[in-house]
């Protein structure tokens, strides 16, 4: 539980004070920890075959990432992700390799992601990049001031088109 409480504390961080590769980031582990309760119990002959398929999404997700910006924690997040799959793959060669063996290797990969993403944040933050979110935010409140002013001449040029006014 603890692990629980504290990687969505790690993510709300991540989303307000990380920079664009934080956030994305975040937003990745989010949707797939909480898509992670929906497959939790899918079981096919005593092996977790959408488990093994979400980590490697998330290899796949982070490992792209990895070549799209240049951040140390998007590596170890990926080294991760890459010895979970390599773990669902000792399992599914392995029989004796036992379910207790996978879910402890999960939770001291789940701290090592989540520290690293911590870190990563604190190390941009010192680095002096402002956070993602303001900008973010000011770029939408842009959209929807321009949408607005747009919809209202598009609005004005309907009443006249159809001679209300």
């Amino acid at each position: 539980m603890v692990g629980i409480v504290f990687g969505l504390a790690v993510y709300v961080v991540a989303w307000f004070r990380g920079g664009r590769p934080e956030r994305l980031g975040s937003g990745i582990l989010l949707v797939t920890f909480l898509t992670s309760y929906l497959i939790m119990d899918w079981e096919i002959g005593g092996f977790f075959w959408a488990s093994m398929v979400q980590d490697c999404v998330r290899l796949l997700l982070f490992g792209w990432l990895c070549f799209r910006w240049d951040r140390w924690w998007l590596l170890v997040v990926t080294a991760a992700y890459g010895l979970a799959v390599l773990a669902h793959s000792l399992r599914l060669v392995e029989p004796g390799f036992s379910q207790v063996a996978l879910a402890s290797s999960y939770i001291g990969l789940g701290y090592v992601i989540d520290l690293a993403l911590l870190l990563g944040i604190w190390e941009r933050r010192l680095a002096g990049e402002p956070p993602a979110g303001p900008a973010a935010w000011a770029a939408a409140a842009r959209i929807r001031a321009r949408r607005g002013v747009e919809g209202n001449r598009a609005r004005r040029r309907v009443r006249t088109a159809w001679g209300s006014e």
